[in-house]
């Protein structure tokens, strides 16, 4: 319940608001802490190192540090994303080296982050997306309709089992799909297999 109501909130722009200033980012704390002893049940007196691992829960700050590395990893793997020139190295990377109270971009957070846990942002290391092909793009699609041609309550089982084992062996090097559906008065239900 805290994860899905008060976590996913302060999740919601994490991203962004991650270049804030440290004293404003402490202010959530008291809030995740607060859901983490309602949660469990703990007193207001417990350690909160000890609320992270009853709890299995991070610290805001390393949610925060991974869900930009998520995101840094998603548009680094992806070159057509609107943001992926945002995230390629700063220019003015000196500026914010010479002047450490200035709040510094998303790229250059990213690259110190990856750099302390060693992770590589090297192209060997990023998994490319596939293009993904809109189904209506697809060619179309050939189905083998013959079995429809019998009633199930007008022939024996036997016999369908039989053309069923045929149309296997006619199609063995071919992908198989599976369908199923159902319908009620209220409900309407399908399967694909």
């Amino acid at each position: 319940l805290y994860n899905s109501l008060v976590r996913s909130r302060l999740d919601y722009g994490a991203i962004v608001y991650g270049s804030a200033r440290p004293s404003a980012l402490k202010m959530l704390d008291p809030v995740h802490h607060l859901g983490l002893r309602l949660a469990t049940g703990a007193f207001r007196t417990s350690p909160v190192p000890s609320l992270y691992a009853d709890t299995y829960q991070m610290s805001l700050e390393r949610r925060r540090q991974y869900l930009s590395l998520c995101y840094a990893y998603k548009i680094y793997s992806f070159p057509q994303h609107p943001s992926f020139d945002a995230l390629q190295p700063s220019t003015s990377l000196r500026l914010f080296e010479n002047k450490p109270s200035i709040a510094r971009p998303l790229s250059l957070r990213v690259q110190s982050m990856a750099t302390s846990l060693e992770l590589p942002f090297s192209e060997a290391a990023l998994l490319k997306s596939n293009e993904r092909i809109a189904p209506w793009d697809l060619l179309p699609i050939s189905c083998d309709w013959s079995l429809s041609k019998y009633r199930k309550r007008a022939i024996s089982p036997l016999v369908l089992q039989q053309e069923f084992a045929e149309l296997e062996q006619k199609y063995k090097d071919y992908s198989h799909f599976y369908t199923d559906g159902s319908k009620t008065s209220t409900f309407v239900g399908c399967a694909v297999y």
